[in-house]
């Protein structure tokens, strides 16, 4: 994993978007330099919202797609000035959402990505110090410790 993954520019600690479609969208636009084709990996996100959604719970989301519009492995986090309804596994309201872009190929590297994150975010302490971070490098800062390692 590169410390591509996490970086300040693409991190949103009052996100203003009021839709999944619309924080998808604006998301992207943040990881806009590591993508070859934006349009074409929403696409890829909106698919797989579609099968089934990604809000995990606890006002947790993890949006994810791979696509051949990606570059290179890439993670943008949004903090919510107010939660939005992400049709999450205990119908409340996502606070916290980390959009996952991942090329196409035949590794699983975004199944890792998101296996940490989910980890990660089981732990209230840690969920507690992100809703706390002031600074998008304090949140870099804290998700490279915590996911990258």
């Amino acid at each position: 994993m590169s410390n591509q993954l996490f970086n300040a520019k693409f991190i949103d600690l009052d996100a203003k978007t009021t839709t999944k479609e619309e924080t998808i969208k604006y998301l992207a636009s943040l990881i806009t330099e590591n993508l070859n084709d934006k349009d074409e990996y929403i696409s890829a996100v909106m698919a797989r919202e579609a099968m089934s959604t990604t809000g995990i719970g606890e006002g947790v989301a993890i949006p994810h797609g791979k696509s051949s519009g990606v570059r290179v492995p890439t993670v943008a986090f949004a903090k919510m000035s107010n939660p939005i309804d992400w049709e999450s596994l205990d119908d409340e309201p996502a606070n916290l959402i980390f959009l996952i872009a991942v090329p196409d190929g035949g590794n699983n590297e975004h199944l890792q990505i998101l296996k940490m994150l989910a980890i990660s975010l089981m732990d209230d302490d840690f969920k507690e110090e992100l809703l706390k971070v002031e600074t998008d490098e304090e949140a870099e800062k804290l998700l490279l410790e915590r996911i990258v390692g």
